[in-house]
């Protein structure tokens, strides 16, 4: 009996024994493996934003024009144009614009041979369909600008003829000429940029009308000479690029 049991003993000191320290060892580094962090990857990194110049834009503007003999005047109204980004930092275009004025002058009287003329002159609107050239770096951009303008003039007075009698007369006329500048611009957000820019109206022509109670003529003024310079401010919402996509500038 104590012999069989003393057999026992050693078979489970030998085998048992061994099987269940080993098991326990095991479930420890188990248990240790769950208690370690477990790793992450880094959160991603946003990549820039990118800024394209190239699409539609609308947008509006405000500011002064002045011109020789005529009071500086307030000039606001809207632009519609459109981008092609060349290149990361060339881009070109074309753009319209149409602006009210509050720009007149009085031209006093004019005498000749005993007719007296009295009046004065309105610019009632300004207009041009431009080319764009411009330079830019990253959200800014700097342009040139260029191409055909017209003005829209009102007039009106008075007619003496030998200190007799006064005849009243009205004019509306338009102008023809171009118009030449630059800028600078900041877009601000994806959609949006503000500016500033220059430009030099030179006008030479003349055709409309000017009326009196007793007849009027209708047609061809002549030529003439005038010049109107304009400072304004520029605020533009830019669609996206309908005719594929342009070359992004980054911030």
């Amino acid at each position: 009996m104590i012999t069989a049991m003393g057999v026992n003993i050693m078979f489970f000191a030998k085998r048992i024994l061994p099987t269940a320290v080993l098991s326990l060892g095991l479930a420890g580094a188990a248990a240790a493996a769950d208690l370690r962090p477990a790793y992450k990857a880094p959160a991603p990194v946003a990549a820039p934003m990118a800024y394209s110049w190239a699409g539609f834009y609308i947008g509006g503007h405000a500011g002064v024009g002045w011109s020789e003999g005529n009071d500086a005047g307030f000039i606001g109204g809207g632009q519609i144009g459109y981008n092609w980004q060349l290149s990361p930092n060339w881009v070109i275009g074309i753009e319209g614009d149409i602006s009210g004025t509050s720009m007149n002058a009085n031209n006093g009287a004019v005498s000749l041979a005993g007719v007296t003329v009295t009046g004065g002159a309105n610019l009632d609107w300004l207009s041009s369909v431009r080319g764009r050239l411009g330079y830019t770096w990253d959200n800014f951009m700097l342009y040139f600008t260029g191409g055909g303008a017209w003005a829209g003039l009102s007039g009106g007075g008075l007619v003496t003829v030998a200190g007799v009698g006064s005849t009243p007369w009205s004019a509306d006329a338009t102008a023809s000429g171009w118009v030449i500048g630059g800028g600078g611009e900041w877009m601000f957000s994806p959609n949006w940029t503000f500016g500033v820019e220059y430009l030099h109206y030179e006008f030479d022509h003349l055709s409309g009308t000017i009326s009196t109670p007793i007849g009027g003529f209708s047609g061809d003024l002549g030529s003439g000479s005038g010049s109107v310079d304009v400072v304004r401010a520029r605020l533009n919402y830019k669609f996206g690029d309908w005719f594929g996509k342009g070359v992004a500038a980054r911030y």
